[in-house]
């Protein structure tokens, strides 16, 4: 079963030298399906972002003990997060015949993809690294389209973005991690009125967001997501519409650390 279990959580107002915040991921009956942490580190004028998301209880079992990793990381300029590299891991645990004997093994199954960012030349590098036990290949190709931003660091950046956190009218942006042909993100206006209807909780203070990343990512249709932020900017509830097998996924913050 693919899913993919990562809300993102947005900026701050002011870049703490490190974040960390938790999100319980879950689907209606089935509870709790996976935990997602995100951690923001700032050391001088360099920041690392990093989301680890991985499958719990039953949905572990059926997606073979699924996790993914990703990471941002670069340099900060006029108060904006740059970056230089962009990580995607995803694995999991897959079962394989032995040739040599009637039994099963459990074999690790990996998926890397690194993108490189040379913001002069205005070009990014996306080398892939597949590998699935012993088994590994690789190759390395030009991405279609620059951006400024992978998915992370335009995130992170949203709040200078758009100081007050509100979106009155269609905005399209772009970062790697969205569209794999162009980038592009869509922003849309959402009112407290229609969040309620996703999910349960007090929103005293929220803004509201719907962001369509148009990609199949977490295994949804185009990466539809609702999103509820405080008045830092942090994601303190979010909705993932449609994904496979699943309907919508929720996420909650569950604990955070400036």
């Amino acid at each position: 079963m693919r899913y993919f279990l990562f809300f993102l959580s947005l900026s701050i107002s002011l870049f703490a030298k490190d974040l960390d915040a938790t999100y319980r991921v879950s689907f209606g009956i089935f509870g709790e399906i996976g935990i997602a942490k995100t951690t923001l580190h700032v050391e001088g004028k360099r920041y690392k972002i990093t989301v680890h998301a991985k499958s719990t209880g039953f949905a572990a079992f059926i997606s073979g003990d699924r996790e993914e990793f990703y990471e941002s990381r670069g340099k900060i300029e006029d108060g904006m997060l740059v970056p230089d590299r962009y990580e995607k891991i995803t694995q999991k645990n897959v079962n394989e015949s032995d040739a040599f004997s009637d039994e099963n093994r459990v074999i690790l199954k990996k998926y890397v993809k690194i993108y490189t960012f040379n913001h002069k030349l205005h070009k990014i590098e996306a080398k892939k690294i597949k590998s699935r036990g012993k088994q590994k290949s690789r190759s390395i190709e030009k991405v279609k389209f620059y951006a400024k931003n992978d998915i992370l660091s335009l995130f992170f950046n949203f709040k200078r973005l758009f100081p007050q956190l509100e979106i009155k009218k269609k905005q399209t942006l772009h970062a790697v991690g969205a569209d794999k042909k162009t980038g592009k993100i869509v922003l849309l206006p959402l009112d407290k009125t229609e969040f309620a209807k996703l999910i349960d909780g007090e929103f005293r203070g929220m803004k509201f967001l719907k962001v369509i990343l148009n990609d199949k990512i977490f295994s949804s249709k185009k990466g539809e997501l609702y999103l509820a932020l405080d008045k830092n900017g942090l994601c303190e509830k979010a909705v993932l519409k449609d994904v496979i097998l699943f309907g919508d996924i929720r996420g909650e913050l569950i604990e955070k650390n400036y």
